[in-house]
């Protein structure tokens, strides 16, 4: 067929018209999807986009940093934006489109420009800093009440950070003697798990809410590409409607991170998030300190004052007091006067009003015993005769029993002896000595009882045993 051509030639073509296409090198914008650097350190990376709504990749291609340029484009970047040049940041690189009859298409990186990667950082930090404004959370946890006594702690951090066991020790340490309660709540801190590791922490502090004053989210310092996981929206979000007060020590001093912004408050590292902490107990203790004293000069000014007041009633009272005691004696007298006749009087009474009742209880008592006394002698005379009758009536009835017994055991030995004897004759009976008596025999062979003929044959030497004494024989037949 004419007008066909190879693969070979094909792929010649498509290499000639792009190396005319693009004969100079062109600056692209894209994402790190993968980067690997093998042994001879050259850098393979997979540059991808994405949709910005859906994200979904809607480009993709290979392209190659060789050692050489990588050595010195890798510090650089690196350098000037603080964090690692790693998969899912967005980059500006100058690349050549190149194309291989067997490898097929791939760019070359000549350059990556890291004010492009800063810029999209910044872009990326600034739109959700918007988006949590415009959702009315930036300010609710700046808006909580701080407690006056944060004693109660939830720490979010790897256990492993030198930036907690620094705030562990600077907290527990403090020279003032101010006892803490800590727990901590593990999280992932950097990397694209983070913000979630973080986000489930805070909810399991959520679960116990009531326990704790604040929550410390700390971690030690790092490259901004390492703390830029705390610029995830969410997790601002999670921050900034926390029912708690929470307070940020990143150890990062040059910028502020989303989730500084949003926090109750942003102190620059673990330990000044100690210091802090321990400096809010210090100005509570020095407030109860004040009020101590206040309360202890009012109190000593009132007891003064009351004591300067009892002793003018005392100095005023003292006359009056003394006057109206004579008036009441008096009358008091007056009073006994009159009353001592009537009281002597009633007392004359109430005596021979109680004998009459003593001499009506007399009587009575002694017609009561009588009465009780013939009920209880009748009642007694009842049950002594009804005693013997009982008594009477079990006796006999014993004695039935003891006959009825005495004749059922006569019976049972009697049927036993008869038993034992019938026994006894039919033993006799069966013995062999009376069987041989009779005029038979037992025969044996080696000394075995012989029931059957056929177990003998001709030459066998046998014994019949008799009543009296024995015979040998040999069997012929």
């Amino acid at each position: 067929m004419e007008g066909q051509i190879t693969l070979q030639e094909l792929n010649s073509l498509i290499r000639e018209n792009l190396e005319l296409a693009f004969p100079e090198q062109i600056w692209v914008v894209a994402e790190i999807g993968e980067l690997k650097v093998n042994r001879n350190g050259h850098c393979y990376i997979e540059l991808v986009e994405k949709d910005d709504d859906t994200d979904t990749i809607t480009a993709r291609s290979r392209a190659t940093i060789w050692a050489w340029q990588f050595r010195f484009i890798q510090p650089y970047f690196e350098t000037t934006t603080g964090q690692a040049l790693s998969a899912g940041i967005k980059v500006l690189v100058s690349v050549t489109v190149e194309f291989h009859e067997v490898y097929g298409l791939s760019l070359n990186i000549k350059d990556i420009d890291p004010a492009y990667t800063l810029g999209d950082m910044a872009r990326k930090r600034r739109e959700v800093i918007e988006k949590l404004m415009a959702d009315g959370i930036f300010d609710m946890n700046h808006e909580l009440e701080f407690p006056e006594i944060p004693s109660r702690i939830a720490i979010i951090s790897s256990p492993t950070a030198a930036g907690y066991e620094d705030f562990m020790n600077q907290l527990h340490g403090n020279k003032s003697g101010f006892k803490f309660y800590t727990r901590l709540f593990e999280a992932t801190m950097q990397g694209n798990n983070a913000p979630y590791s973080i986000m489930d922490a805070l909810d399991m502090v959520y679960a116990y809410e009531d326990l704790f004053d604040v929550v410390i989210i700390i971690r030690g310092g790092g490259s901004q590409m390492d703390l830029s996981c705390f610029d995830h929206y969410e997790l601002a979000a999670h921050i900034a409607q926390f029912p708690i007060p929470v307070l940020t020590g990143i150890g990062h001093e040059k910028d502020e991170s989303v989730a500084d912004l949003v926090a109750h408050q942003k102190l620059k590292t673990p330990t000044a998030v100690a210091e802090f902490l321990i400096d809010k107990m210090e100005v509570t203790a020095l407030y109860l300190e004040q009020l101590e004293e206040l309360f202890f000069d009012e109190a000593e000014a009132l007891i003064n004052r009351e004591q300067q007041r009892l002793a003018d009633a005392l100095r005023m009272f003292k006359p009056l007091i003394k006057s109206n005691l004579d008036r009441n004696i008096f009358t008091l007298k007056t009073l006994s006067n009159k009353v001592k006749p009537l009281v002597s009087e009633t007392i004359k009474q109430e005596k021979y009003l109680l004998m009459e009742k003593q001499q009506l209880l007399k009587t009575r008592t002694a017609s009561f015993l009588k009465h009780k006394t013939a009920k209880l002698h009748e009642l007694t005379t009842t049950t002594v005769f009804t005693g013997k009758m009982a008594t009477r009536q079990t006796c006999q009835f014993l004695d039935e029993k003891k006959q009825e017994l005495i004749y059922l055991s006569r019976r049972k030995l009697e049927k036993e002896r008869n038993t034992i004897e019938w026994l006894e004759k039919n033993n006799e009976l069966v013995d062999p000595k009376n069987i041989l008596k009779r005029g038979f025999s037992i025969t044996l062979r080696n000394g075995k009882v012989i029931k059957n003929a056929s177990e003998l044959k001709p030459g066998d030497e046998i014994i019949s045993k008799l009543y009296t004494g024995s015979v040998k024989s040999a069997v012929k037949k």
